[in-house]
């Protein structure tokens, strides 16, 4: 149901150059919106919104914010077609763009406030879901905030 986008090894701009899989800040910010979802997903995304930057976001803590086990707000949101990891990857992108761009966080704070393991952890994952670095990302995009 939810999915983070896939890139297209290049893509070709406005001036017929191919940009191997970089898009616009445009894009990126249609890409990060968070999924319009009901029921138990959409509690789930406002739980996990409470949380962000400065309480732990794993499934554990959502569940016991939902006053739900674990074991049963899993199959809560597999009978909806979700599951946790995509619910909070697509929160994290979201806000992982936010904080770099308008917000101006260093990548270790956003690695930290989107409840990332490390550094490294974070990077993994904005790579997959941009094709760049965080540190890259900002560059490329610094002046649109």
């Amino acid at each position: 149901m939810i999915q983070l986008q896939r890139l297209n090894p290049q893509i070709i701009d406005e001036d017929g150059f191919a940009r191997s899989g970089i898009r616009s800040y445009h894009e990126y910010i249609v890409l990060a919106k968070l999924p319009q979802v009901d029921g138990v997903s959409d509690r789930v995304l406002q739980a996990l919104q409470k949380r962000v930057g400065h309480a732990p976001m794993a499934i554990e803590h959502i569940a016991q914010d939902l006053n739900l086990s674990k074991r049963t707000l899993q199959r809560r949101l597999q009978q909806q077609g979700a599951s946790f990891a995509q619910l909070r990857d697509s929160l994290r992108f979201h806000h992982a763009i936010k904080f770099l761009i308008d917000d101006h966080m260093s990548v270790d704070a956003v690695s930290t406030a989107l409840d990332f393991s490390d550094r490294t952890s974070f990077t993994n994952a904005f790579k997959r879901w941009t094709n760049l670095s965080p540190s890259v990302f900002r560059k490329l995009f610094r002046d649109y905030a």
